[in-house]
């Protein structure tokens, strides 16, 4: 019968769309830092400085010396609980439930002796299923997933008379989103309800629309055609190249560092907007290359007895790409204030953006104030926490904790950040003489 034909085509037309939902992508930070709830303007070393604040170099402690790091990391962002939702749909089978009714009401409606109840029955069962599946699809919508990742190296010399430090990253900064748009869901909901009222005899009229679509499916217009869902996603890979000079000048008979870095930008950014039904997916045709310029510049004030205050604006120069979509992956300049106390064995930092941050993909826009401590004990071991507050949007708020040990020069760094949404690992392997 044609109701059994289209009911075997509404499950991988289901499926599509769930499929469509398991795109993940990734991020990271320098660990120190992350550790310490994001701090490190006033607080960092002559190894994050290029990252941090380039004046740095030239307001380093005085144990400080040559640095050679390697660093990396990844991190995640699911605000609307994405992630949640693909696992309940996996882990509660929903497709083979679907499956099953449907090939229940397959045998029963090819049963010469089956009674009309048991095939509006069975014919029940399947819109339960499908209505379930299509409950669960809708939740996907328009949650967005966030990442970023990160690797990179630094070599750093401090001196308050010519601080230096050449510092190469990679980044990659992007999200994506699935759209399950009105129209399909009515579409997909309006094919299962006219197969369930045809065999269950209950909506006469329903007949006509069913032979109407089984006649398009058999002359292989099928309803995916007709789908107007889609998957976004958007984001750019940076590699930043600079170099990073900083020296100790005197303003009003105080000693106050400066400190800039002038960078090479490569940006390749990338944007995709893409059909439920396109058959075929080409990567290329969704990226866009730049090259360009820009810098950071800081200042740093030791005001004795541990107490120490950075300054920093970074990508002075406001910058705007546009994508093959259209869209506009901003930039702008980012001011960071901060301000830190040190002693023997403990460092406390606090660490606040001057202005609010757009985002680079799907996630929310920022402006955070960090706290955060360190403990070093005997120079070898370096125990970290902090908390990093979103002014912008207290969701995102996020505890930090951060591992180092440090013997003889060598220098090994880990660093977590997270709560239900957000996740951040971060690694770094360094020697300083």
């Amino acid at each position: 019968m044609r109701q059994s034909t289209l009911l075997k085509l509404i499950a991988p037309t289901l499926i599509l769309f769930s499929t469509q939902t398991l795109a993940l992508p990734f991020q990271s930070i320098d660990p120190r830092s992350l550790g310490m709830g994001g701090v490190g303007v006033a607080s960092g070393t002559s190894a994050n400085a290029s990252f941090m604040n380039p004046a740095l170099l030239a307001a380093a402690y005085e144990d400080e010396d040559f640095s050679l790091e390697f660093l990396g990391g990844v991190r995640i962002q699911d605000p609307g609980g994405l992630i949640d939702e693909v696992d309940n749909y996996q882990n509660n089978d929903l497709e083979s439930q679907l499956t099953d009714s449907i090939n229940r009401f397959n045998q029963i409606n090819s049963n010469p002796i089956t009674s009309p109840q048991q095939l509006a029955e069975s014919a029940r069962a399947v819109e339960d299923a499908a209505n379930i599946i299509l409950d669960q699809l809708n939740k996907f919508t328009n949650k967005p997933l966030q990442g970023e990742a990160f690797g990179g190296m630094v070599i750093g010399i401090p001196s308050k008379k010519m601080g230096t430090a050449l510092a190469v990253n990679a980044y990659l900064i992007g999200g994506g989103k699935v759209n399950f748009t009105n129209a399909d869901n009515d579409l997909v909901q309006s094919v299962i309800d006219d197969a369930v009222a045809t065999a269950d005899g209950s909506r006469p009229d329903a007949l006509i629309t069913n032979d109407v679509v089984a006649d398009q499916i058999s002359g292989a217009s099928n309803v995916v055609d007709n789908l107007t869902s889609n998957v976004e996603s958007r984001g750019a890979a940076i590699v930043e190249i600079g170099l990073s000079l900083a020296r100790e000048v005197n303003i009003g008979g105080h000693g106050v560092a400066i400190g800039i870095t002038p960078k090479y930008v490569a940006l390749e950014t990338f944007d995709y907007r893409v059909d439920v039904n396109t058959a075929e997916f080409d990567a290329n045709k969704g990226l866009r290359e730049f090259n360009d310029f820009n810098f950071d510049m800081g200042l740093a004030r030791d005001f004795g007895n541990g107490w120490k205050a950075g300054l920093v604006a970074k990508n002075l120069l406001s910058k705007k790409y546009k994508t093959v979509q259209g869209n506009t992956i901003k930039i702008n300049p980012q001011v960071r204030l901060g301000v830190s106390r040190r002693n023997d064995w403990l460092t406390l930092a606090a660490d606040m953006d001057l202005m609010e941050n757009d985002p680079a993909g799907f996630e929310s826009k920022s402006q955070y104030l960090g706290l955060g401590a360190e403990l070093d004990l005997f120079d070898w071991v370096q125990l970290r926490a902090g908390y990093r507050h979103n002014l912008s949007d207290s969701d995102s708020s996020i505890p930090t904790l951060g591992f180092g040990f440090s013997p003889f020069g060598v220098h090994a760094d880990l660093a977590l950040a997270g709560n239900a949404t957000d996740l951040a690992v971060s690694f770094q392997l360094g020697f300083r003489f």
